[in-house]
Order: structure tokens, then sequence, then C-alpha cells
């Protein structure tokens, strides 16, 4: 699975509108869940990540792998949007009451996660409850209210990680195996922390005077490559239409769908 990932470069876990692009559809069904003695992508995807892959919900919403190389890129597109700036407090138009949520509770969550450098849903959730204003919460308004007040739920916590994790904002940082029962058995049972790209890729040591009037995250980008230019001079169009070409080439005729994915 890990060289799978390492050739495709970005690919969902689950079935997408991209036929056969997905881990799900590259496995035998009897090892898709534990139907036999090997685990399966959901057990084998915590050696990709110690391998140093990127795992997160950021492809439509739910869980892909990236390389390194892959995933620089889509940080540096997705980063760009106005829509995901609003977490390190951009300016965006909040014309629903989930974009008003996200600007709202999105700084506060990455905030939280940088400063503890990796966190659980759980920790985050007591975090919010300690820190987010309770007239902060209550500009959120409409159905979402019953989400925040008179605490802030998981289901709150997870929207905003979600949000973050489409914007290149955080990933999942690890993910350790739960033993259960008296037997104290394995059956896939997992717990994971979540975490910045930026951690994992080492960017710890960037500083403004390093590269003035770039963005924190720019380092990742000053990384030199054999196989590419300098992504430090690499536009987010650009890194958006290499993410494209890329994938165009594997999946022809697709190119549509993962404009609208990516």
């Amino acid at each position: 699975m890990i060289a799978v990932i390492r050739e495709i470069g970005i690919v969902p876990l689950f079935k997408s509108s991209v036929s056969g692009w997905s881990i799900e559809e590259l496995t035998h069904p009897d090892q898709w869940f534990s139907t036999s003695d090997t685990l399966g992508p959901w057990d084998w995807k915590i050696d990709a990540i110690q391998e140093g892959l990127l795992y997160g919900k950021y492809i439509s919403r739910r869980s892909a792998f990236a390389t390194e190389k892959m995933y620089r890129h889509l940080m540096n597109w997705r980063r760009s949007l106005p829509m995901y700036m609003v977490a390190e407090g951009g300016k965006s138009e909040c014309a629903t009451i989930d974009q008003r949520l996200k600007k709202h509770l999105s700084p506060f969550v990455l905030s939280a996660i940088r400063e503890n450098e990796s966190l659980e849903s759980s920790e985050i959730k007591a975090i919010l409850n300690e820190t987010v204003p309770t007239e902060v919460r209550k500009q959120v308004g409409g159905h979402m209210e019953k989400y925040l007040l008179p605490k802030i739920t998981r289901e709150a916590v997870d929207f905003i990680l979600t949000f973050l994790e489409m914007g290149t904002w955080t990933v999942i940082g690890n993910i350790t195996r739960v033993y259960r029962g008296p037997n104290c058995e394995y059956k896939g049972w997992q717990r994971n922390t979540i975490t910045t790209p930026d951690a994992l890729l080492d960017t710890a040591g960037y500083t403004p005077e390093n590269s003035p009037g770039q963005p924190s995250w720019a380092r990742l980008f000053l990384v030199d490559d054999k196989e590419q230019d300098r992504m430090a001079d690499c536009s987010p169009e650009e890194s958006r239409q290499f993410i494209l070409d890329h994938l165009s080439a594997l999946y022809p005729g697709n190119r549509d769908k993962f404009e609208k994915i990516i």
C-alpha cells in the first residue's frame, strides 16, 4: 500500500468519483476489513504514517494519503484560498452558519494544536470549552448553537478539524493501536492525535528573517528537490496544475473531476 501511495502521489482511502483512484478499490475485499489474519489498510495506515506519508481528511472531506512532495503542492494551493485563510484570521464572507463556525472557532483550534504540537480531539474539546468565550459561540447562531452551548460538543470539534484538514492546516500526527478485553486483543481499534504538517515536515526552524514577506509555512517550499525546480518559486496555481497534470496522466479522461476535487 505504501508503494502504491508513493507511486500515485496522492490517493483517497475510500472510493471517489474517479474510478480506481482509492486504496479501497486497490484492496482485495477479504483484506478491506479484518476478515483475514491480515488487518489490511485500516492497520497499514499506521505504517504509512510512520514512513512519512501524510494522512488526513483533505480530499472531499474524506481520508487520504499523500507523499511529502505532493502534499507541499497541495498546501501551496489550498492555503492561498480565502475560504481557508480564516483559520489564521483571514477575511472571508460568512454567508452561512457553517462559515461563521469556521471563522470563529478554527483559529482557536489551530492555535491550540500549534501551541501543544499535537492533541487528541477530546483534548481539543476540553481546551475550547475553557478558552472560547460564550459571546463568540453565540455569534455562530442558528442550528449550530446546540453544538456550542452550553458546551462545545464532539460534533463541532470534528467539523472544525475536517475544515482545517481540508485547508492543509492540520493532519493526523500519530495513530496508536488500542488493545481491549481480558486478553488484550487488537481488532483495529485505534486512537490518533492531530498535529500540523509544518511540525511533521520540520519547519520549526523557520523565522521571518530567513524569508521576509513569506507566511510561516513557506519554509516547506524552500527544500531542494532533484526531481523538480525549487518549490519556493512555485505559485499556488502552478502547484495546483502540477497536481492536476500528475493525476490526469495516471487517470486519463478525469481531469474535470480532479479540478473539482483538488
